[in-house]
């Protein structure tokens, strides 16, 4: 499956180049499992070989990822609204979050949003998810798409320029960057864990077996 995926993307990169780039960068921050580790530094190869250029290669990463992003964004501001808080209000103890943790939320990323956005664009599995909450603050926009641009663009040159220094062996940059995704797994996953347990005594689950056993 994955080494079908992969060869589509090679030739879709072949047959229609920087176009193509554009195209797949955005499905890759939508909808598909497409891993960045293996486009850009395979772009770059081919541009070591002088058949591309790793500043077109960065950019069109950058504009691919703004034009996903800002569909995230558009979806994310449609969430933030009365239906939204009066959900989160009455349901908000099932998903271990209240309308408090939201108001916390919404000021610490009117705060540091600038930080968290252009960092996360460097993040993996954060490329994507980071554009909702941008969204649904309603971050300024135009704020937003620089950053975005800015910190893609970073990212994929970072690895484009990788694939064109390795050449031929282009694809240990995707080994460097799997161990990079563990580590950022295992530290959500660490994320999540404290959080649920700084909630404790707010899940419904935990508070009832705490008065059975009073």
């Amino acid at each position: 499956m994955l080494s079908s995926l992969l060869g589509l993307i090679s030739d879709i990169i072949l047959n229609f180049g920087y176009l193509g780039l554009v195209v797949i960068t955005f499905a890759e921050n939508v909808i598909a499992p497409i891993p960045s580790e293996f486009v850009f530094p395979w772009a770059g190869f081919l541009a070591a070989q002088g058949k591309m250029n790793i500043w077109l290669i960065s950019l069109s990463g950058a504009i691919g990822s703004v034009l996903a992003a800002l569909l995230l964004y558009y979806l994310g501001s449609k969430f933030n609204g009365d239906k939204t808080r009066k959900f989160i209000d009455k349901y908000g103890k099932f998903l271990f979050i209240s309308l408090n943790d939201l108001e916390r939320s919404e000021k610490w990323f009117s705060k540091y949003g600038v930080w968290t956005v252009l960092i996360f664009r460097m993040v993996p599995l954060g490329r994507s998810i980071i554009s909702i909450p941008a969204g649904f603050i309603k971050m300024n926009v135009y704020i937003f798409a620089s950053l975005t641009f800015v910190g893609t663009f970073i990212w994929s040159f970072i690895l484009t320029y990788a694939g064109y220094t390795l050449g031929e062996h282009w694809t240990k940059v995707s080994e460097i960057i799997s161990t990079y995704e563990h580590i950022v797994i295992y530290a959500l996953i660490a994320l999540i864990g404290v959080f649920i347990y700084t909630k404790r005594h707010k899940i419904p689950v935990i508070k009832n077996l705490r008065i059975k056993k009073a």
